[in-house]
């Protein structure tokens, strides 16, 4: 699962983090500006993102065409071109709404919405950020080592989940973010809210195969806060298996929204 490029990455992320959190740490900048900081920054990853992933790909016709006395089906180019982004660089998943999270924050002036939209980007993006680091489908995209430190997508996707854990661990850190212990409860709930739509955008956007009108498969499959397919690769093969890993899936989430909060368990004046 984890290549040694990819290992690479992920020990540069852990200095980054470290490095970032103590600059913010020594500092202390207000947090909006942190924030506005980390939008303008997210705005150009999501920019170099959409530049390095669009591909020039011709425009075509389906056709049958006969092989050997067999209908064959082909795809037949036309003299046009068109630039396309594969539906999984829809930028739905956790760690990408964490630049509209930020936006929200910027906009929203009434400071106890502002704290909520701070309770929901706390413990997102430090559980996107490190899930997305530890578990990159950007890796995926490395046929060899040298790939890994040449193309402009690992920067953009290292970097910015980099970014995106040291701006939710400075959330934490400030207590203008009014951060408590049962603000949990609000961050699971954004959660689910933000889960439930990839249940039908990974169906619609993947690329279904039909046989005499029955679905018999799929040729690319959508994964968003992979709801359909677990990160460590596991097969399942049975409806059966695929609920019980949405419900340990759901049971880890839980756990972790509570380790996260665990911090703000009592309140500064030691009151719980």
């Amino acid at each position: 699962m984890f290549t040694t490029g990819h290992l690479i990455w992920i020990a540069i992320s852990i200095v980054l983090i470290i490095a970032g959190i103590l600059y913010l740490k020594k500092t202390k900048p207000p947090l909006i500006k942190v924030i506005k900081i980390c939008f303008f920054l997210g705005l150009i990853s999501e920019f170099v993102k959409i530049l390095s992933v669009a591909l020039i790909v011709p425009v075509v016709n389906p056709a049958v065409v006969m092989q050997n006395g067999q209908p064959v089906l082909t795809y037949i180019p036309e003299n046009d071109y068109t630039p396309l982004l594969g539906s999984e660089h829809i930028p739905l998943e956790l760690c990408s709404l964490q630049i509209v999270l930020m936006l929200l924050a910027i906009l929203i002036k009434d400071e106890k919405k502002k704290q909520n939209i701070y309770a929901i980007m706390y413990p997102t993006g430090v559980i996107g950020g490190v899930f997305g680091i530890v578990f990159s489908g950007a890796a995926s995209y490395a046929a060899l080592m040298g790939d890994f430190f040449t193309s402009a997508r690992m920067y953009q996707f290292f970097l910015y989940h980099s970014m995106i854990v040291v701006l939710s661990i400075y959330i934490g850190m400030c207590p203008e973010s009014g951060l408590t212990f049962k603000k949990w409860r609000l961050a699971l709930f954004a959660l689910i809210l933000m889960d439930i739509p990839t249940f039908y955008l990974n169906s619609v956007l993947s690329n279904k195969v039909y046989f005499n009108g029955e679905l018999v498969g799929a040729t690319h499959r959508i994964n968003l806060f992979s709801s359909y397919v677990n990160p460590l690769g596991l097969v399942l093969t049975e409806k059966w298996q695929w609920l019980l890993y949405l419900l340990i899936r759901f049971v880890l989430a839980l756990i972790l929204l509570i380790l996260v909060y665990i911090p703000f368990r009592r309140r500064p004046d030691g009151t719980a």
